[in-house]
């Protein structure tokens, strides 16, 4: 069938419509291109589809780098301009807002789209795949893994690391994480100590870690903050990829928060966020369910004799005890409504989300908003060049 793509949509997939008016989510086109595509799945009310020839192309297509495209699943948009892209998820951010949260477009603040420093080889860790010949990612809306040699989004470190797993017997799929001179695995599968010794005694290697057990040292460590304090991070623990952008979203952060002196996080990790907003006689409550990040997070606020209160547990679930004026949330994909209606029940001024999925941001936000609490402004920032994802920092206050 012939259509035209429109709009980028959530997912990194094309809108398209057929003459009778039912929607097709398109893969591998860009906006403005007319291409002929096949249907692989049909559900009554919309169809997929992907492209299979361009007929003509739209004013936002490029030449995609990649060898591996479309087999790989992991950069459905890279055939578009970079500037398109930005466009893209800068609208999406305010289409889930409207149609899934409520808030009427102009009923607040929508900043511009904060661009990457970086398009490609900006990914500080990924995780691999077993797969035939050789290690990958998963193809686009299935579990079949293909085998990807070289990945246009890694950091040079981050490809080197990959390229030192070779067969790695007993191994199923191995974590990388770059610092600045050397790297750290997280190897899961049944994988001899033997190996896994041989992977630890590499230059390149500080330390591995699998199935609790750790070889060498395979914490990473970055440069200090303005305040003294080091990100520490560990390849089987949460890490942002694109540390190109870290300082921008930790900015962003700072900004809302800023005149917050006394402050409660959700989902702290290892601290990305939490270790810019200490000291300066700013007080921070920072809840994480994962032992080993508040481990760091404690290590890298001792080193820099910065105070910071850490509790450990289910951030829906846990006793906050004091008097807080702002709170920072940081979920997961899927989201926090559980958190969220903690949250407003213990009715803060302020709270600063900070979403990596608009659509699950939209329905926590609407059960703030249902709670009496307003959206006041939100920035998308585009930590994932090339994917269909990007972040969001939001700001909600208590209505007066």
């Amino acid at each position: 069938m012939k259509v035209v793509a429109q709009g980028l949509v959530h997912g990194g997939d094309t809108l398209a419509r057929l003459d009778d008016g039912r929607v097709v989510f398109l893969q591998g086109a860009a906006p403005g291109d007319t291409v002929e595509a096949e249907v692989f799945e049909d559900s009554g009310r919309f169809l997929r589809a992907r492209a299979l020839r361009v007929l003509s192309s739209g004013p936002s297509r490029v030449s995609a780098p990649c060898e591996f495209l479309p087999r790989c699943g992991g950069c459905p948009v890279q055939q578009i301009a970079y500037a398109e892209q930005l466009r893209g998820k800068e609208a999406l951010a305010a289409d889930a807002l409207e149609r899934i949260g409520g808030f009427a477009r102009g009923s607040y603040a929508l900043r511009p789209i904060v661009e990457s420093p970086k398009q490609f080889n900006y990914r500080r860790r990924a995780r691999l795949h077993r797969a035939r010949g050789g290690w990958g990612f998963a193809q686009a809306g299935t579990v079949q893994i293909e085998p990807v040699a070289r990945c246009l989004l890694f950091e040079p470190l981050l490809q080197t690391l990959a390229d030192l797993l070779g067969d790695l017997p007993g191994a199923t799929d191995v974590a990388i994480l770059a610092g600045e001179k050397n790297g750290a695995l997280d190897v899961h599968g049944k994988v001899s100590r033997k190996h896994l010794e041989e992977l630890a005694r590499h230059r390149l290697i500080k330390g591995v870690t699998s199935g609790g057990a750790m070889i060498g040292d395979p914490v990473i460590v970055d440069q200090p903050l303005a305040n003294g304090a080091r990100l520490r991070s560990r390849p089987d623990t949460f890490a942002q990829a694109n540390r190109s952008l870290v300082p921008a979203l930790q900015g962003e952060v700072l900004r809302l928060l800023q005149g917050s002196e006394r402050v409660l996080e959700l989902y702290c990790g290892s601290g990305t966020l939490t270790l810019p907003l200490l000291g300066n006689g700013r007080t921070v409550t920072a809840v994480e369910s994962a032992g080993p990040s508040l481990l760091l997070l404690r290590k890298s606020a001792d080193e820099a004799g910065l105070p910071v209160r850490l509790i450990a547990g289910d951030a829906a679930k846990v006793s906050l005890e004091g008097s807080f004026d702002a709170a920072l949330i940081d979920p997961p994909r899927t989201g926090a409504a559980e958190a969220v209606n903690k949250l407003a029940a213990m009715k803060l001024p302020r709270v600063v989300y900070v979403s990596c999925d608009a659509p699950t941001l939209a329905r926590d936000g609407k059960m703030l908003a249902q709670r009496g609490y307003k959206l006041v402004e939100a920035t998308p920032l585009d930590l994932f060049p090339q994917t269909a994802h990007f972040e969001v920092v939001a700001l909600f206050e208590a209505a007066v």
